[in-house]
């Protein structure tokens, strides 16, 4: 009886033991693991779509300091920020064509403001020229984070268009999201660094002419345009 039980004790670890290293074959091929078809976790692209919109943001916060200096400097503040309140209510989950296209109109009409009153004012004061000088640096830090997303943005429109052709039917919701973010940002971010340059072109016209400090990067930056 005894060497009948130590006889079934066997087997049954002999048996786990395959089983043990069945499943880890498989965890070795990625069965088992949410992953897509570019190589890339969907964790990871998920994580890559935070941080870009979170970038993006950042950009665009830029832009609006930058704007509200600007409007200031002219005393147009209030009418700026009004013009702005697309701009500003841009967040994680609204990122999307129509809602960008908003932003950037609102952007455009705030400049425009500006403009007005940039023609209108030949000797601005000390005071102007102080936050002329300020809205320049942030529209200048605004473009280069703008310029540096614009890769990463590719990439993962890239990475995420081959995870839909191998994810579940539970990642698939998941993955078309991050697909159709990242694709946004790929549309946008040319569109936004063509109106950004352009404000920023006419700011270092201003400001040479009134003897206004610029960064020294901004001539560089509108050299690529």
């Amino acid at each position: 009886m005894t060497k009948r039980i130590i006889l079934v004790v066997v087997f049954v670890a002999l048996g786990c033991s395959v089983a043990l290293a069945q499943l880890s074959g498989l965890g070795k091929l990625g069965i088992g693991k949410s992953s897509s078809g570019s190589g890339v976790s969907i964790g990871d692209l998920s994580n890559s779509k935070g941080k870009a919109v979170g970038a993006y943001l950042q950009s665009t916060q830029e832009l609006i300091t930058s704007l509200e200096k600007a409007g200031e400097a002219f005393g147009v503040k209030k009418e700026v920020l009004e013009k702005l309140a697309a701009v500003r209510a841009l967040n994680e989950g609204n990122i999307n064509d129509k809602a960008l296209e908003k932003a950037r109109k609102s952007s455009e009409e705030a400049q425009e403001i500006i403009k007005q009153k940039m023609q209108e004012t030949k000797a601005p004061s000390i005071e102007s020229k102080k936050l002329m000088a300020e809205s320049i640096a942030h529209l200048v830090n605004g473009i280069q984070k703008e310029q540096e997303l614009v890769g990463e943005v590719q990439n993962l429109s890239n990475q995420a268009q081959a995870a839909l052709s191998s994810a579940s039917p539970t990642e698939v919701l998941k993955v078309k999201d991050i697909a159709g973010t990242a694709l946004t940002l790929v549309k946008a971010i040319p569109m936004d660094l063509k109106l950004t340059k352009d404000i920023l072109s006419s700011y270092v016209q201003y400001a040479k002419a009134n003897n206004i400090s610029v960064p020294g990067n901004a001539t560089n930056l509108l050299k690529g345009e």
